[in-house]
């Protein structure tokens, strides 16, 4: 029995050494898309299409608070009548509220057109993390440089995939 016991544990240390050496090895690459949108041609055209909005909803956001400031500039008139003070007074109230719907609208539409071109650019860049993972054997790619301490250079392949995005423009 005592022969039957150490046999059974040897065979059972033997099947867990055996399970644990033809085990998958995970490798895990990472890649950082702040650099991707920052530093390659495609990211740099998108960035350059998000400033161009940019300076249009400033420019309507400017000419919004400039009716404000008219309205304002008019109440400083001494020479109104109760009337007409009232009629600016009521026409500055409706500028100011318009001046803020269009700051809050025109900033979401940006943040909006921010995330839509950070998206159009890493689809693209999607799928040459896929061919490089499998040329490379990387069971994982992760994309968040927040959540990691460190990364060894051999595991970060963003400048492979910006060189990679280049050279499809």
């Amino acid at each position: 029995m005592k022969r039957l016991n150490i046999f059974l544990i040897s065979a059972l240390m033997a099947l867990l050494c055996a399970t644990t050496a033809f085990a998958d090895v995970s490798k895990v690459g990472f890649v950082n898309p702040q650099r991707i949108i920052n530093e390659s041609r495609i990211g740099q055209i998108a960035q350059e299409d998000l400033a161009r909005l940019g300076k249009e909803k400033d420019r309507r956001v400017r000419a919004a608070l400039d009716s404000v400031e008219g309205q304002k500039n008019k109440l400083q008139n001494r020479t109104l009548s109760v009337t007409e003070q009232q009629s600016i007074e009521k026409g500055l109230r409706l500028a100011v509220r318009e001046y803020e719907q269009l700051v809050e609208r025109s900033n979401l539409e940006i943040q909006g057109e921010e995330r839509r071109l950070i998206k159009f650019v890493m689809r693209r860049a999607d799928s040459i993390l896929r061919t490089i993972a499998e040329e490379l054997g990387f069971t994982m790619i992760l994309t968040d440089p927040e959540i990691i301490g460190y990364v060894s250079n051999a595991m970060d392949i963003t400048d492979r995939v910006i060189h990679e995005l280049n050279g499809m423009i």
